[in-house]
């Protein structure tokens, strides 16, 4: 997989590309928030449905006005979150990823791998 790193507003992002479906590259990046301790201010929706079994992947529904993710600019609607610090959010349900990313702002310092469609935007 292909990688490189930027330096951006103090934060080093790194890049890869993921295979996306239907054979569509998506550019994978990893983005660091601290001062997070309430949250990046993001909605989230999808994850596995407890009924079906279906994936439908963990995604930024939306950025909310004023959090900290609305401030720093990089994570936008449509990114799927992959991991945030090290946990996996791939095939877990939306109440999981909801209670992954809570815990890991109480932290105040949150790492979040994500995959991103460039051509969808």
């Amino acid at each position: 997989m292909p990688t490189f790193s930027v330096m951006y507003k103090g934060a080093v992002i790194i890049s890869r590309t993921l295979m996306g479906p239907f054979g569509v590259d998506r550019a994978v990046h990893s983005m660091e928030f601290t001062d997070c301790e309430n949250g990046l201010g993001i909605k989230v929706i999808g994850g596995v449905k407890e009924q079906t079994g279906e994936e439908f992947g963990v995604y930024v529904k939306r950025i909310l006005p004023g959090g900290v993710a609305s401030y720093d600019g990089n994570l936008l609607p449509g990114d799927q979150i992959l991991e945030v610090n090290g946990d996996s959010l791939v095939g877990v349900t939306s109440d999981r990823a909801v209670d992954v990313l809570r815990a890991a702002s109480a932290t105040s310092h949150m790492r979040l791998l994500i995959a991103r469609d460039e051509e969808a935007k």
